[in-house]
């Protein structure tokens, strides 16, 4: 019963965190989505071709992870 719970707690907490992620970067990844191309998005934005890097690799890890852990909710 208490590693369900602390199961529990580390999806809520990722899947918040993609959620936090996703609000606070929402207009590079739509940048992303729409046409994929660091440089052009950082022109555009006025950040550094890195940091768009950075902001586009953290929002897929937090997609794979939310993934996981719904198939695993179904086990």
């Amino acid at each position: 019963m208490h590693t369900s719970n602390i199961r529990k707690f580390i999806h809520a907490f990722f899947i918040i965190k993609k959620v936090d992620f996703h609000i606070l970067n929402r207009k590079i990844i739509n940048d992303f989505h729409k046409k994929p191309g660091l440089y052009h998005i950082s022109k555009k934005r006025g950040l550094d071709v890195a940091e768009v890097y950075n902001i586009v690799k953290t929002h897929d890890i937090n997609v794979l992870n939310t993934n996981v852990i719904k198939l695993m909710e179904f086990k």
